[in-house]
């Protein structure tokens, strides 16, 4: 019973160094990701995982990974956004109704930043469901669904702590969910969403170091 009371506070003790670690971590992995993309490291995983997926293939299957792709889009996270930044609001949290919204905002511009940086084309080993002619890498579906749902999930984590686990849970497997679906779809390398996943987690783990700061 006392260590379960004492880790908690050893936990807030130290989230000003656990934070920023995790986000400089995310920081190496998409570093890492995006060197062997450059190198042309990572082309016999991209095209195994690739196919691997598109076995699956099924109208059933088709239907269900255009559900999740869409909940990736910006129009899904950008409602999901409007709507828990109004309750914040009301709740008058209003820190972490900005963060989120600042957290869309730095998504959106990243990603097409990171694009016109890196200029990878899109996969052309099958038809693909979902036709695009932006570049690939990294999957910007993949950083704002880690980015956007893991801010929205720790906002209702902290809201509702009894619901932690749970709530977290949920946005980890939506999140794995979006950014398989862009890989099933034809849209991504494999590697454009593990890099896309790094940097939407560096972009919450920004902005849940924010959210938490104390008022001077």
């Amino acid at each position: 019973m006392p260590e379960q009371a004492d880790h908690p506070r050893w936990l807030d003790r130290f989230r000003w160094l656990l934070i920023p670690a995790a986000g400089l971590g995310a920081l190496g992995v998409f570093a890492k990701i995006a060197r062997e993309v450059q190198e042309r490291e990572t082309t016999a995983v991209d095209r195994a995982v690739s196919l691997t997926l598109h076995r699956l293939d099924s109208p059933w299957m088709d239907a269900v990974m255009l559900a999740f792709t869409f909940l990736g889009s910006f129009p899904a996270v950008a409602a999901v956004v409007v709507a828990v930044a109004i309750w914040r609001v009301r709740s008058h949290d209003r820190r972490s109704a900005v963060a989120l919204v600042l957290v869309v905002a730095v998504t959106e511009l990243l990603n097409l930043g990171l694009k016109e940086i890196f200029q990878r084309p899109r996969p052309s080993l099958f038809q693909e469901i979902a036709t695009l002619h932006s570049y690939s890498f990294p999957s910007g579906h993949a950083m704002a669904s880690a980015a956007v749902y893991g801010s929205v999930a720790g906002v209702l984590a902290r809201a509702y702590p009894a619901w932690r686990r749970a709530i977290l849970l949920g946005a980890c497997s939506l999140v794995l969910l979006i950014g398989l679906s862009r890989v099933y779809l034809g849209v991504h390398w494999i590697t454009d969403v593990l890099a896309g996943w790094a940097a939407g987690a560096f972009i919450a783990l920004a902005a849940a170091l924010a959210a938490a700061w104390p008022d001077q």
